[in-house]
C-alpha cells in the first residue's frame, strides 16, 4: 500500500504540474545526460507570464523502505507497471511542452531535435530495464528526481532574474522606440528641408548659370571695348612720340640759336642759360613722363594677356586704371600746352630782350649826355648849398634875436592884459566920467605909438607884432564907441553896459 501511495503520490505530482516552459529543462535532463538548453533561451524570448511556484513533491521517506520490502510479489509488479506509466507519460508531457517551444523556436524544433529526444528515452528505458530490482530503479529515479528539481530551482531563479532582465530590456526597447520614432520625425522633417534646399539650390544654379552668361556677355562687351580704347590709346601715344621728335629738333635748333645769343650777349649769359637749363629739365621732365606713361601702358598690355581669364574680377579695377591713364593723358596734352607756350614766351623774351638792349644801348648814351649834365648841375648846386649854409647861419642869429623880441612882446601882452582888466574894473567906476576914459584912451595911444616905433625899428613882420597891433586897435574902437553913445544920449556914462564890452 505504501508503494500504491508512493506512486499515486508521483502520478498525482507529474499529472497535477501544468506545462511550463521551465520545465522542458528537466525533461531534456532526464532524456540525455547533457542537456539541451536552446529551448530556454527560445521560451525566455517568448513573453510568457511567470510560471506559479511548484509544490514540492513528497520526498522518499525511510518509513516507505520497510513498507516496500514488507509488500508481497505482485504488489511489485504493479508499481513497476505503474512507475513505467508515470515515467513514459511525464516525459511525453515533458515533450508535449517542448512542443509548442520548438514551432516558435524555428530552427531547434526541427526533426533532428526530436529523434535525440527519442533516442534519449530509449537510452533512459534501456537502462531502467537493465535494473531487475525495482527498488533500485526507483531509487535512481528518485536521485534523478532530486537533481531535476533543484535544476529546476536554480533554472526558475534564472528564469525571474531573465525576465526582470526582459522587463528592463523592454523598458529600454520602448525609450528606443520612442527616440527611433523621434529620429523618424526628425528624419522626415530633414528630408522636407533637404527637398526644399534641393530646390533653392536649383532654383539658385539656374540664377547663377543666367547671371554667368550675362556677366560673359558683359566681358565680352567689356573687352572689346578696352581694346578699342587700347587701339585708340596707342595711335595717340604714336601722335605723341612724333611730336615730341620735332620739339625735339626744335630744341636743337633753338639751342643752337641760343648758343649764337649767348656769344653776342655776354652780360644777358647768366640769366638765359638759366632759362635753358629750366627748359631742358623740364623737357627730360616731359620725357621721363612719357617714358612712364609708356612702361605703364606697356605694362598693363602684359597684365592684359596674362590676367584675361581674371578679366571678371578686376574688371573694375582695369576701369578706374583706364581713366587714370586717361586723365594722365589729359595732363600731359595740357603739359605740352604749358611747354609750347613757355618756349613761345621764352621766344618773346629773347625779341624783347634784344629790343631791351637796344634800347638799354641808346639809355646809355642818353645817360652819359644826363651825366655830364648832372655833374655841371651838381657843382652849381654845391656853389648854392655853400651860399645857403651861409643864409642859414644869419637866419639862425636873426632867429635868436627874433627870440629875445618874442620875449620882450609876451611881457608887453602882460602888461596890456593887465590894463584890459583894469579898464573892466572902470567900468563900476562909471560916475567917475569920460576923463578917466580920456586917460585910459591917451594910454592906449601911448602904447599903440611906442609899439608900432619899435616895430618899425626892428622891421618885424611876424604874426605876433600884427596880433598886438589888431588887439589894440578893437579895444580903442570899443572905447570910441562908448564915448559916442553916451554923448548921444546925455546921461551917465555906459561903461556899466557890459555888451559893449563883450
Amino acid at each position: 500500500m505504501a508503494d500504491n501511495m508512493n506512486g499515486s503520490s508521483e502520478d498525482q505530482s507529474v499529472a497535477t504540474e501544468p506545462p511550463t516552459p521551465a520545465q522542458e529543462v528537466p525533461a531534456c535532463s532526464v532524456m540525455s545526460q547533457e542537456p539541451d538548453c536552446s529551448i530556454l533561451e527560445e521560451s525566455a524570448d517568448v513573453s510568457t507570464p511567470p510560471p506559479e511556484e511548484e509544490s514540492p513533491s513528497p520526498s522518499p521517506t525511510p518509513e516507505s523502505e520497510p513498507r516496500e520490502n514488507g509488500s508481497t510479489a505482485v504488489d511489485k509488479k504493479k508499481d513497476k507497471k505503474k512507475t513505467k506509466k508515470g515515467y513514459r507519460w511525464g516525459i511525453e508531457a515533458a515533450l508535449q511542452n517542448t512542443a509548442p517551444d520548438g514551432k516558435q523556436g524555428g530552427a531547434e524544433g526541427s526533426a533532428a531535435d526530436a529523434k535525440e529526444i527519442e533516442q534519449t528515452i530509449k537510452q533512459t528505458m534501456q537502462t531502467l530495464n537493465a535494473m531487475d530490482n525495482p527498488d533500485e530503479k526507483l531509487g535512481a529515479i528518485v536521485k534523478r528526481y532530486a537533481e531535476l528539481l533543484g535544476d529546476h530551482r536554480s533554472l526558475q531563479r534564472e528564469f525571474k532574474a531573465g525576465q526582470r532582465m526582459q522587463a528592463q530590456v523592454m523598458r529600454e526597447k520602448e525609450k528606443l522606440q520612442a527616440e527611433h520614432s523621434k529620429a523618424l520625425l526628425a528624419r522626415s522633417k530633414l528630408e522636407s528641408l533637404c527637398r526644399e534646399l534641393q530646390r533653392h539650390n536649383k532654383a539658385i544654379k539656374e540664377e547663377s548659370q543666367r547671371k554667368m552668361k550675362e556677366e560673359e556677355e558683359k566681358r565680352r562687351e567689356i573687352s572689346s571695348k578696352f581694346q578699342t580704347t587700347l587701339g585708340e590709346i596707342s595711335t595717340q601715344m604714336d601722335d605723341n612720340r612724333d611730336r615730341s621728335l620735332k620739339m625735339k629738333e626744335e630744341n636743337m635748333e633753338l639751342c643752337g640759336k641760343l648758343k649764337s645769343l649767348v656769344e653776342q650777349y655776354e652780360k644777358r649769359e647768366e640769366h638765359v642759360e638759366k632759362l635753358i637749363k629750366q627748359k631742358d629739365l623740364e623737357r627730360q621732365l616731359a620725357e621721363a613722363k612719357m617714358q612712364q606713361a609708356t612702361m605703364m601702358l606697356a605694362e598693363e598690355k602684359e597684365k592684359f594677356l596674362t590676367e584675361k581669364q581674371v578679366l571678371l574680377k578686376e574688371n573694375y579695377a582695369h576701369r578706374e586704371r583706364a581713366e587714370q591713364m586717361a586723365i594722365q593723358e589729359e595732363n600731359m596734352k595740357m603739359q605740352l600746352k604749358l611747354y609750347t607756350e613757355k618756349f613761345e614766351e621764352l621766344h618773346k623774351t629773347l625779341n624783347q630782350s634784344n629790343e631791351v638792349f637796344n634800347k638799354f644801348k641808346v639809355e646809355m648814351d642818353t645817360m652819359n649826355k644826363r651825366m655830364k649834365k648832372l655833374e655841371k648841375e651838381s657843382f652849381q648846386w654845391r656853389t648854392k648849398w655853400e651860399k645857403s649854409n651861409v643864409t642859414l647861419i644869419a637866419m639862425a642869429e636873426e632867429k635868436q634875436t627874433r627870440d629875445k623880441e618874442l620875449i620882450m612882446l609876451r611881457t608887453k601882452c602882460g602888461k596890456l592884459e593887465n590894463l584890459c582888466r583894469a579898464l573892466q574894473n572902470a567900468r563900476s567906476d562909471t560916475e567917475s566920467g569920460a576923463d578917466k576914459v580920456s586917460e585910459v584912451l591917451t594910454k592906449f595911444e601911448e602904447a599903440e605909438q611906442t609899439l608900432a616905433a619899435e616895430i618899425r625899428a626892428n622891421k618885424s613882420s611876424s604874426t605876433t607884432t600884427t596880433n598886438i597891433s589888431t588887439v589894440f586897435h578893437c579895444i580903442l574902437d570899443l572905447f570910441t564907441l562908448s564915448l559916442h553913445r553916451n554923448k548921444h544920449r546925455n546921461s551917465k556914462p555906459a561903461l556899466n553896459d557890459t555888451s559893449a564890452w563883450r
